[in-house]
């Protein structure tokens, strides 16, 4: 190969090189942009998984995390719609932390005088959260199927959950069947415009078909237990 062609490979080379160099450092650049600049984070770690002799990275919670929108250093706005998000189950730290690291909004932050939970997101991301709850909800009732002890059922517009269960079925394993179908028909709701969300609980003996519960939460609350049986036997 003569030189002349071997000097023009390597420029050819360094060119597409140079290219790729360019099309990596806009594309961290731009994804730089998109995230929030944001506050200290949730937890610190103490100790790495290389240095503790057990393998297992050890962190400590950060006291200073902030919760609030003061969070994000660049705080904009634009073109987001924003959700009150009145009904969780978890710890409101727990649940804001998850949020900020899942992507799937762009802002996630606590109304301190409201002690009430706000998120801020695009079109998109409201449409593709929409999409999710529902998926969730059929997973769910998917995986529930071959229960013989319990079975739930969801209307359509996810304003009523039914509930029919065996005095012998496992209370805490239906519980939380139940939030998770709650908590997505509750985002479903509020995603779709209906800030005053509410469900329609039903829950009766599998066997006689009695009701033991029929409440619309949030306004009235929901325990599920035993005692709810005694109410079958003394209306029977």
């Amino acid at each position: 190969m003569k030189k002349k062609n071997i000097v023009r490979i390597i420029i050819i080379a360094l060119f597409v090189i140079g290219i790729a160099a360019a099309l990596m450092q806009y594309k961290r650049e731009q994804t730089a942009l998109e995230q929030p600049e944001v506050g200290e984070e949730p937890e610190t770690v103490v100790l790495s998984a290389d240095e503790n002799p057990f393998g297992v990275e050890i962190k400590k919670i950060n006291e200073n995390y902030d919760l609030t929108r003061d969070y994000y250093k660049n705080y904009d706005d634009t073109g987001l719609e924003e959700f009150k998000i009145t009904g969780i189950f978890t710890d409101e730290r727990e649940y804001i932390v998850e949020l900020r690291e899942s992507g799937y909004c762009k802002y996630a932050w606590l109304d301190e005088e409201e002690q009430v939970v706000y998120i801020e997101m695009t079109q998109k991301q409201k449409e593709e959260w929409i999409d999710r709850a529902i998926d969730e909800i059929d997973e769910e009732l998917n995986s529930l199927e071959s229960e013989e002890l319990y079975k739930f059922t969801v209307e359509d517009d996810y304003t009523v959950i039914k509930l029919d269960i065996d005095q012998s079925a496992l209370i805490d394993e239906v519980g939380e069947a139940l939030i998770v179908l709650i908590y997505d028909s509750e985002l479903y709701q509020i995603f779709n415009g209906n800030e005053k969300w509410s469900i329609h609980i039903m829950v009766n003996d599998m066997e006689t078909q009695k009701e033991m519960m029929n409440i619309q939460f949030p306004k009235e609350k929901f325990r599920l237990s035993p005692d709810m049986w005694e109410k079958v036997k003394t209306n029977e």
